[in-house]
């Protein structure tokens, strides 16, 4: 998988972890357009900045193991969900947080 689908495939799984953090955590919501473009940007920035490292995997002696297509992208799929939806949680935790204040 090219670097280009990876990153398509992680800003894409972003946004649907996004949303799927904000049905899970209802007192935590701000907004369907806010969740979007959290897990749109959570998205982008782990297909630039982890692409390379949650690709690299190593087997038991420490020499690097091939993935298929299929594997890489579930785990880019997977990064970008999880990366998403922990975004998503911090940014309802902090919105929350200040509107709570005032």
């Amino acid at each position: 998988m090219d670097w280009t689908t990876g990153l398509i495939v992680q800003v894409v799984a972003g946004f649907a972890g996004a949303h799927f953090a904000a049905t899970a955590l209802h007192e935590h919501r701000f907004g369907w357009i806010g969740h979007s473009l959290v897990g749109l940007i959570a998205g982008a920035l782990s297909g630039c900045f982890l692409q390379s490292i949650v690709l690299t995997v190593v087997t038991g002696s420490g020499s690097i193991n091939e993935l298929r297509p299929v594997d890489a992208g579930v785990i880019e799929a997977m990064t970008g969900a999880v990366v998403g939806a922990i975004a998503m949680a911090g940014v309802g935790l902090a919105v929350n947080a200040t509107a709570a204040k005032t």
